[in-house]
């Protein structure tokens, strides 16, 4: 691996750590497990060579990794007293959202999902709030 190559690649490192920081601020377990996880990711490679086109997918994958944790995922909280999942999106995210991704829900760890299906009317709903302005929206 080049010089170039590898600073390339120490850089997506640091952004990637950056961008997980953002998305799971204030979230201690899905921090640690999302530098566990994006170490683990860089140690596999960590000694990879072979053709330019194979080593510049993986760079391109870094690029992908982070533009999908700072734009393509929003962190919501489940409030069992409602039984809603109260998300709130940034104007980042409103672009890229649809009516079928704004209403639909993946939890992030078995805990969680077992938690959203435990609610006593059942699945919760999505309430989503954006971030620029003070309007809502309930699915």
């Amino acid at each position: 691996m080049s010089s170039t190559t590898a600073l390339r690649a120490l850089a997506g490192y640091r952004r990637l750590f950056r961008a997980r920081s953002k998305l799971f601020a204030g979230d201690t377990r899905a921090l640690k497990e999302s530098a566990v996880a994006i170490r683990a990711e860089f140690d596999k490679n960590r000694g990879v060579s072979g053709p330019p086109e194979h080593i510049e997918g993986l760079l391109s994958m870094i690029d992908e990794a982070e533009d999908m944790l700072l734009h393509g995922i929003v962190r919501g909280e489940l409030n069992e007293e409602r039984n809603v999942v109260e998300v709130k999106i940034g104007p980042e995210h409103e672009s890229r959202m649809d009516e079928d991704t704004m209403t639909h829900v993946d939890p992030i760890t078995a805990e969680t999902g077992g938690k959203m299906e435990q609610g006593q009317s059942g699945k919760p709903k999505i309430e989503i709030t954006k971030s620029g302005g003070s309007s809502s929206d309930q699915r």
